[in-house]
């Protein structure tokens, strides 16, 4: 027998005073990460007086665009956007196996097939409460829970280890290439002003091959878009790949690995390096070095210009719109070829450690995801497991 979402959960509605709420606590659909990636840091808070609470085991979802999969279960008390939903277990329901129930993909496909809208899509929260899910005794959903958890508990530790090289790769960067330039003049000697344009082979903007032609799309090539690139040093899983027919209709916008990819319209600003071989759509530019200028340098180089290419991007357009002539005029310093070829030596390790976790990443997502429905449905039996 199976029971509606409604009956192991209630919507909250509750709220906070706004000035109980920091950056730090504050989940909005833009710092929900997309792919059950979980959150990020808040931008801004906004300026109310109250905003939507949250507690400590709830779960949250972002109600538009469902198909992004956004959803976090929370570990901190907070504020949200009211394009959040706030789901809380009902007695007798394992917190954690309410969470693993919203994150099914079963779900996320039955909220979009049942959202409203066109632009931007959301959820239908009545249709949402009707959701079917099964009847699991409290010992089993506990069980469920810690098999899932075991895996997810791992895949946080791989991004906490990733962020911790990237922060000490960022040290090494600011070091270099910042502290010196800005406390020594010696130490200029050998730099040049430049663009963008002069540190690559080549800058491609990206291009969607036809969606009135599926043959296009299959699984030979990752297409990035924006939100692949979320809260990801390297891009090694992408919603969308592409045909060998796809591939082809646009060779010129194949790029190789370890090209550095820069979101320009709409979120403009992320950066991440490409994992291997792919094509991006035309929101994003990428540059693919010069042999001799390293990628990684380019990386962080980006990165620090984010802000500059969000605000030349938001100038006169109501969504941030930087087109690839205005991004390769950028203007930047070129530090010696010597100066590169060190921190190239000294980074590479850390960024060959990122990509390998990147990849554990993906793989425990896929088999926590592969789990996940067969726990559900009762194909894995999970009443004689001892945990």
């Amino acid at each position: 027998m199976k029971y509606n979402l409604a009956d192991i959960c209630n919507f909250i509605r509750e709220t906070v005073a706004i000035s109980e709420v920091n950056t730090k606590n504050y989940i909005s659909t833009e710092n929900l990460m997309p792919n059950k990636a979980g959150i990020t840091v808040a931008a801004s808070i906004p300026k109310v007086r109250h905003t939507k609470a949250f507690n400590v085991g709830d779960v949250l979802v972002s109600n538009i665009r469902p198909y992004f999969r956004k959803i976090w279960y929370a570990k901190f008390s907070g504020g949200c956007s009211n394009d959040v939903l706030v789901f809380r277990s009902k007695n007798q329901v394992d917190p954690r196996f309410l969470y693993y129930v919203l994150a099914d993909d079963k779900f996320f496909d039955y909220a979009t097939a049942t959202s409203k809208g066109t632009k931007m899509p959301r959820g239908d929260r009545n249709a949402i409460m009707e959701y079917g899910v099964p009847n699991i005794s409290y010992d089993s959903q506990r069980k469920i829970a810690d098999i899932l958890s075991a895996l997810d508990d791992k895949i946080e530790l791989n991004q906490r280890i990733n962020k911790n090289l990237e922060e000490q790769a960022q040290v090494i960067f600011d070091m270099e290439f910042v502290e010196k330039n800005k406390s020594d003049n010696k130490n200029q000697k050998g730099w040049r002003n430049a663009c963008l344009s002069d540190i690559a082979q080549t800058i491609v903007c990206g291009k969607t091959p036809s969606t009135k032609k599926p043959d296009y799309y299959g699984e030979d090539m990752p297409f990035i878009t924006i939100p692949d690139m979320y809260n990801s040093v390297y891009i090694t899983k992408t919603t969308r790949r592409l045909s060998m027919l796809g591939i082809n209709s646009q060779k010129n916008k194949i790029l190789p690995s370890n090209s550095v990819c820069v979101s320009c319209i709409g979120t403009a600003g992320l950066v991440s390096l490409v994992a291997e071989p792919s094509q991006t759509n035309q929101q994003i530019n990428t540059i693919i070095p010069l042999e001799d200028i390293s990628s990684y340098f380019i990386f962080f180089l980006l990165k620090s210009l984010s802000n500059k290419i969000q605000n030349l991007g938001a100038s006169g357009s109501t969504i941030p719109n930087l087109n690839k002539s205005q991004f390769s005029e950028i203007e930047i310093m070129i530090p010696p070829k010597t100066l590169l070829e060190e921190f190239d030596s000294i980074v590479a390790p850390f960024f060959n450690a990122i990509l390998e976790h990147q990849y554990q990443i993906e793989y425990l997502s896929i088999l926590r995801d592969t789990l996940l429905p067969r726990l559900m449905s009762g194909e894995i039996d999970v009443s004689n497991i001892v945990l």
